[in-house]
């Protein structure tokens, strides 16, 4: 046979549908094969297209002008079948997330379930379908905090930030963080078998305190020295006579913002409009001006930073003075 019958016009829109729409590619090969044949295109032509050799070819035209339609489908059975049914897959997920670490004991434990024995490709690709992924796990404090607390504030500081939006209030976020010539470690993209390697070392510390709203207006203090209470009531003291409307500002609970010295301040700084909003211990998701320094410190620091505390500080005040500008954060 050389070439298939001719087809007619309800096959050749049936064959095109077919090749546009079918979720078997096998399928969607013959029937477009078909086409290629109806027009006359050769046999040896066709199967070079696809890959395959001229009987191949010719079969899937015999089965065309014997079944139609139905030669193109594979039947029922062919291939080989999966291990894992659809019940044992979910049933993997939930020993993949009881060891989450180590997917030798879940193979193991699969296997002495159901005497069934699946590669780690098997069990990475399952996992992956089930809206698995392989990354880094996170420290968390949150199971020691107080969730009344923790709900309550979040209302106290939806209502300031509704007040902030209406231009009532300015709003604020305060925290300290410090910096050295050891870096944090970020990701980076990276040849295969290469490391990208960043100088680390012993030095002094530049502690940071900063103010920084919603829209990024953020106001900054650097100290080489330690960071004492008397050093925060400072900052606050020069943070209050630059403010021009009521605002408040969000602190965490740390010894600096909570010992006599700074309280006894506060009444001082209501009187000049700043109020201190604070919230719970073991709640820093709360302070959004933690991402700034996690941006800070895993991002826009360039390794070259690290290679002197002289570089170090250069590249972090050119961070810091532009920040709202260069360096911008959305904490919508």
């Amino acid at each position: 046979m050389l070439f298939v019958s001719p087809v007619n016009t309800l096959e050749f829109k049936c064959l095109q549908e077919i090749v546009k729409n079918h979720p078997l590619p096998w399928t969607r090969i013959r029937a477009n094969a078909v086409l290629l044949s109806d027009n006359k295109t050769p046999l040896q032509n066709i199967a070079k297209i696809y890959g395959v050799c001229r009987q191949t070819t010719a079969t899937w035209l015999k089965n065309w002008e014997k079944s139609g339609i139905f030669g193109l489908v594979d039947k029922p059975g062919r291939g080989r079948h999966k291990i894992l049914s659809p019940e044992k897959e979910e049933k993997v997920v939930e020993i993949t997330t009881s060891s989450p670490r180590s997917l030798n004991q879940v193979l193991a434990e699969i296997q002495k379930r159901w005497n069934v024995k699946i590669s780690r490709s098997t069990l990475k690709r399952t996992c992956k379908k089930k809206g698995l992924s392989w990354k880094r796990v996170r420290k968390s404090l949150r199971g020691k905090r107080d969730d009344e607390k923790f709900a309550a504030t979040l209302v106290e500081l939806k209502v300031l930030m509704h007040q902030a939006d209406k231009g009532e209030i300015d709003f604020y976020y305060f925290d300290e963080s410090g910096f050295t010539l050891e870096p944090c470690v970020p990701y980076a993209w990276q040849p295969v078998g290469e490391h990208i390697e960043i100088p680390s070392s012993k030095s002094k510390r530049l502690n940071v305190l900063g103010f920084i709203d919603r829209s990024c207006d953020f106001e900054s203090f650097v100290f080489e020295g330690s960071v004492t209470s008397e050093v925060v009531v400072a900052c606050f003291d020069q943070f209050a006579k630059k403010i021009t409307k009521k605002t408040a500002v969000v602190v965490d609970n740390a010894s600096m913002h909570t010992c006599n010295n700074f309280r006894k301040n506060i009444e001082k700084w209501e009187k000049q409009g700043l109020f201190i909003q604070n919230i719970p211990a073991y709640s820093p998701e709360l302070n959004k001006i933690e991402i700034l320094w996690r941006k800070i410190k895993y991002e826009w620091l360039d390794f070259s930073a690290y290679e002197s505390f002289n570089a170090l500080k250069n590249a972090l005040y050119d961070i810091l003075a532009n920040v709202g500008q260069d360096y911008h954060i959305n904490f919508t």
